[in-house]
């Protein structure tokens, strides 16, 4: 074989061995990779506070008994007093603040008499109470969703609000009929709305239609026995607001028993976790009665970690399953 092939061959073989050993080197060097792991969000929780007057300060017991294990929900929805207690927690406040509030607030700060054929209290000092204690804020601005439920005045139609003035929208939650003048929103120009207890006392249907995939309802309607009742209406009506919306709390449930416990016990049934304070023996004639009514909350919460825990985990498992 002549010296230049012979000089070629060997070139050439001695480039394909060059670059063999270097594409073994660079195979050597490529990390092994695993199959892409999908990042899975927590399933959104809801957590749905009713309406109930004075008995809605078992609410604050319950949010302790949550933060305390370490359980925040994405999505608050309230009605009545559900809707005040909500308002501020999704504004930030810790459940410290909440229960702090709860034990010092004077009714006089939030109920303005006037003489109206609409109402005999305006609710401006409630609107405003509400945008003070969270600082301003929209609703959309909030670190934690929130809806209050309402009706319009005339149609008794639901109405969730999302967004916008927190004040107002708290104020149209509490606005019992023919107690409250009802708030127009828009402000002078909008519809009329009314207390959403009147159309949904523990407002879970809504939690769903905006999404949530765990339902956490509060239901704090238990009913008080008759001695404490007649106590109640003899020292708050027409001087304790929260004994306002207790009583009418009573009297609604009196006036439209049959069809209202039915469509309330369906809309609890679509509730993933219910927790039901014991507080139908307990009023807030005064600060440690309200304390009385949060520590029920709390003791109804802790006995219900466990599930919730375990509905939030499974839920995670069920989304990492899909991807």
């Amino acid at each position: 074989m002549p010296v230049l092939l012979t000089t070629k061959l060997s070139i050439r073989l001695s480039l394909v061995a060059t670059l063999t050993l270097f594409t073994g080197a660079c195979s050597s060097l490529t990390p092994t990779v695993s199959p892409t792991q999908s990042v899975v969000k927590a399933p959104s929780v809801a957590l749905v506070l009713g309406g109930g007057g004075a008995k809605g300060f078992a609410h604050v017991g319950v949010i302790q008994a949550l933060q305390e294990n370490g359980i925040t929900p994405t999505l608050i929805v309230g009605t009545s007093m559900g809707s005040l207690i909500g308002s501020l927690y999704a504004s930030g406040m810790t459940a410290d603040d909440l229960e702090q509030l709860a034990v010092t607030t004077p009714d006089s700060a939030l109920i303005d008499f006037t003489l109206s054929n609409q109402g005999f209290i305006q609710g401006i000092k409630l609107k405003n109470f509400i945008n003070a204690k969270v600082a301003g804020q929209s609703i959309e601005d909030f670190p934690i969703a929130f809806a209050a439920v309402a009706a319009e005045k005339d149609s008794l139609k639901k109405a969730v609000f999302t967004t916008g003035n927190a004040g107002l929208a708290v104020q149209a939650s509490c606005s019992v009929p023919n107690i409250f003048i009802a708030p127009r929103i828009p402000e002078t120009i909008g519809k009329k709305y009314i207390d959403g207890g009147v159309i949904s006392i523990v407002p879970v249907d809504s939690a769903i239609e905006l999404g949530a995939e765990i339902v956490i309802a509060v239901d704090v309607t238990a009913p008080a026995s008759s001695n404490n009742t007649n106590k109640l209406s003899t020292l708050t009506s027409l001087t304790s607001f929260w004994g306002l919306l207790e009583n009418n709390l009573a009297s609604t449930a009196n006036a439209s028993a049959s069809k209202n416990s039915r469509s309330k016990v369906g809309e609890l049934q679509r509730a993933d976790v219910m927790i039901i304070p014991d507080v139908g023996h307990i009023s807030s004639l005064d600060s440690s009665q309200r304390r009385a009514l949060i520590e029920a909350g709390r003791t109804a919460t802790t006995s219900q970690i466990k599930v919730i825990k375990q509905l939030i985990a499974e839920k995670s498992n069920s989304k990492y399953a899909t991807l």
